[in-house]
């Protein structure tokens, strides 16, 4: 794919992340918002369906995405199989944002899946108002502003995220999780998308996140590597999921070797 044409769709994937700010923000403060529970007992709302709805509608109106494929975690798949996929989380976090925590945000990717790799990442932070957006070759901002990985090298020294013990636990990592709180004596439980930008923007070493869907993981990929940063992913012990390391090269080298990832 050409710069110029690069460049636009990260435009695009930029707008349609803040798309459903607005209706985001009105469901936050609704007391009254009903939250149901899927099948693996996450919670879901009517906020997370209609978010996903406006940003589908956004790339699937646009005359050069139309024809992409979407695939999102509310509504699925749709497509035929094209070469370029979008991937949207409309809110990653929703046990935050159910419980009235601000630490949410709307996650678009777009993926080559010919060359297995993904070339557009974007997290929207709608309650803080930042937007981290990246696109393969042209680097990582938040908010129009250059953001780099930590530069630090001592585990000792780092603050390190995880993920929720939950995902842990499901992910059959709990002795990853006691080694990592042995070793790393400002481990900091800062979870979901949140979290992947504390490190992108180098507030926080490095993270350790466990059995994320593909439209949890793939814009983050993006925009660390883009922000100088190391990404190490495998197979989760859960079924189509990756266990995802990723933030300061250093870091990410010692701890990859720490816990055998």
């Amino acid at each position: 794919m050409d710069a110029t044409k690069l460049e636009y769709l990260l435009a695009l994937a930029v707008r349609a992340a803040q798309t459903p700010a607005g209706l985001l923000l009105d469901y936050f403060s609704d007391l009254a918002l009903s939250v149901e529970h899927k099948g693996d007992g996450s919670p879901v709302s009517i906020a997370d369906r209609e978010a996903e709805t406006a940003i589908r509608n956004v790339l699937q109106d646009d005359p050069v995405a139309a024809g992409f494929d979407v695939l999102g975690e509310e509504f699925g798949e749709k497509g035929s199989k094209t070469r370029y996929r979008w991937l949207i989380d409309p809110i990653d976090g929703t046990r935050s944002f159910v419980n009235r925590i601000s630490l949410f945000g709307t996650i678009v990717a777009l993926e080559d899946r010919e060359a297995a790799k993904v070339l557009i990442g974007v997290i929207h932070l709608p309650m803080l108002n930042l937007t981290y957006s990246a696109a393969q070759g042209l680097g990582c901002v938040c908010n129009g502003t250059a953001v780099s990985v930590s530069r630090e090298a001592e585990l000792e020294t780092s603050i390190i995220a995880t993920g929720d013990i939950a995902q842990f636990a499901s992910a059959g990592c709990e002795e990853m999780f006691r080694q990592l709180a042995g070793v790393c004596p400002y481990l900091r439980g800062y979870t979901d998308c949140f979290g992947h930008t504390l490190v992108i923007k180098g507030s926080v070493g490095a993270m350790v996140d466990p059995a994320l869907n593909p439209w949890d993981a793939m814009a983050t990929q993006v925009l660390v590597e883009e922000a100088g940063g190391t990404v190490v992913t495998r197979p989760s012990r859960v079924e189509n999921k990756i266990d995802a390391l990723f933030g300061a090269p250093k870091l990410v080298e010692r701890l990859v070797s720490l816990l055998h990832f």
